[in-house]
């Protein structure tokens, strides 16, 4: 059983009696407004209950800590504590600013929770703060630190403030600020007290690991951690993977290696929509490549934990990770050719990413074989699209995608070459049956569009933020000028493929419900060639038979490509 010690503790004697380290190991900040709205509203709802008895305590949570260098290091925790820090601070601007003979005690208090205090003179040393963290990047630590040393400028214009915050740390200390305002305006009378019921009587319950050096503290800390279910933001599969990582380095050089390595990889992908569980679940098929694994995945935590964990232990995971987080940071566009982003673009409309697990699993096999993976980048690309939209047309669902791409890229290390092992040139070869499909799919039609842009115009610049535009407009009103066709039939027609194109978006504000004749001035700005070749049509109106046309324009062209790409 793991040797710990459990006292219940203020909040006033948990700040102010020990000093904090986040280790290197730990995730980042990540409570946002929401979480700390939350947890002001408790302590509040605490405070005004008239059923309140004195004595009453509000149990806040529990932390899981071990302590090292005379600071007490938070396996869990650190965001409760980490807020907590940052409205005592927003508390004690307006305490110190409000400061009295009165209310000197509620101002020693609160900065005995934020700083060290001088023995002799009873001052606070700004710069000796109980908070510190070896996992934050440096813009949040800047700004952290200006919260914590008193350099942090506060004004009154706080939302406006809060709107251009970047970092969590500031947003919410910024929160805290106007929480204590507002509180203070509507119960002037009630302020102070309110600031000691949160120091004395809400309460937390700090869980210290003992052992008789740092690995068996951490190792105890980590055991009980997994064994408790707090209110806090649950560990992502990654963050489960890091600190079992950290645990298998046996020294500390290569621990702070190994923590410096995952903090500049999370730091490249923070803008990006994925985070590192991601690159955990690309690298996952990787290694099922290796192992020529075809069966179902099992989730990301199961396989890395039960059925791999040695891999997490290999000294060679995170450089394998790093390469693969280049990879997707984009570190490699340079080297693509203008079909290969093309493509890249029609691959983006899908709606799974096995595409992406496919893609991760030949770079990496290419890196394996010393192979150059840009030279045959653009056409693995075309029969990646090709088989993709082929089993997707026939039968729109994600079933249809996982054992081609099982298939695909257990083939590139069994016998090195790209074998889907699929019927997609049975489907193609039942051409009524695949045009039918064809026209039925609405789900893929985003793909689709994009992918007939590209083959259409080779030159079609590629990262245009856009919108799917109807050509003949979805409207109610009909023009009685139109000839040929009535309002129910252009009804059946309107979300046909050949009714759609990519328009800007400001365009298509623009466009509105207009018919061709008035939309046509609008395609004329568009940066999409075939917006400007409309543009260019002589004719006023877009009819039934230009739908048609068009619909047929589309589907020989695109079948064209997946017959050449199979």
């Amino acid at each position: 059983m793991a040797e710990m010690k459990t006292e219940r503790k203020s909040v006033l004697d948990y700040l102010s009696k020990n000093k904090f380290l986040i280790p290197m190991y730990q995730r980042p900040y990540t409570w946002k407004e929401e979480e700390c709205e939350q947890l002001w509203n408790d302590i509040v709802d605490f405070f005004n209950d008239e059923d309140r008895k004195p004595g009453d305590e509000y149990f806040l949570g529990s932390v899981v800590m071990y302590k090292q260098n005379n600071h007490q290091n938070i396996i869990d925790g650190q965001q409760r504590t980490t807020s907590l820090s940052l409205l005592l601070k927003a508390l004690y601007v307006k305490a110190f600013k409000d400061r009295s003979e009165e209310t000197k005690n509620l101002v020693a208090m609160l900065e005995s929770c934020l700083w060290d205090i001088d023995d002799i003179s009873g001052k606070a040393d700004y710069n000796a703060s109980h908070l510190e963290s070896d996992v934050i990047t440096k813009e949040d630590g800047d700004i952290l630190k200006q919260i914590l040393t008193n350099e942090y400028k506060e004004d009154d214009d706080i939302e406006t403030r809060m709107k251009e915050a970047k970092s969590n740390y500031e947003k919410n200390y910024l929160f805290f600020l106007s929480k204590s305002d507002e509180f203070a305006k509507e119960n002037p009378t009630k302020w102070e007290k309110f600031c000691v019921v949160l120091l004395k009587s809400c309460i937390l319950l700090p869980i210290e690991c003992e052992g008789y050096d740092e690995d068996s503290r951490l190792e105890n800390a980590l055991r009980i951690f997994n064994t408790l279910n707090n209110r806090g933001i649950p560990l992502n599969d990654s963050d489960i993977f890091k600190s079992i990582i950290f645990k298998s380095k046996k020294t500390l050089e290569e621990r702070k290696e190994f923590s410096s390595k995952w903090k500049e990889l999370q730091e490249s992908r923070q803008n990006d929509d994925e985070d590192m569980d991601f690159l955990f679940r690309n690298y996952m098929h990787v290694i099922r490549a290796r192992n020529k694994i075809k069966t179902s995945e099992i989730g990301l935590r199961p396989f890395f934990i039960k059925e791999y964990k040695n891999v997490l232990q290999d000294n060679n995971i995170m450089n394998e990770i790093e390469i693969l987080g280049k990879f997707w940071n984009g570190e490699f566009d340079d080297l693509y050719g203008y079909r290969s982003l093309q493509y890249y673009e029609v691959l983006k409309k899908l709606p799974n990413e096995y595409w992406k697990y496919l893609n991760s699993v030949y770079y990496m096999y290419c890196q394996d074989k010393k192979i150059n993976y840009f030279d045959k980048h653009e056409k693995i690309l075309a029969k990646i699209i090709a088989n993709f939209l082929v089993k997707l047309i026939n039968k729109p669902t994600i079933a249809e995608v996982k054992p081609i791409v099982f298939n695909a890229y257990t083939s590139l290390y069994s016998k090195g070459e790209l074998d889907f092992q699929t019927d997609t040139k049975q489907i193609l070869e039942n051409e009524i049956l695949f045009k039918k499909q064809f026209f039925k799919t609405k789900r893929h039609i985003p793909a689709l569009l994009t992918l007939n842009l590209y083959i259409k115009y080779p030159d079609q610049k590629t990262d245009t933020k856009a919108e799917i535009e109807h050509i003949f407009p979805k409207t109610t009103q009909w023009r009685p000028s139109y000839t040929g066709w009535n309002k129910e039939e252009a009804e059946s027609y309107i979300e046909s493929i050949g009714n759609k194109m990519w328009l800007e978006k400001r365009l298509n504000i623009k466009a509105g419900n207009n018919y061709f004749d008035e939309k046509k001035e609008k395609y004329k700005e568009s940066n999409f060639l075939e917006a400007q070749e409309l543009s260019r049509i002589t004719k006023n109106d877009w009819l039934k038979e230009d739908i048609e046309t068009r619909n047929e324009e589309i589907y020989q062209r695109l079948r064209k490509f997946f017959e050449e790409n199979i």
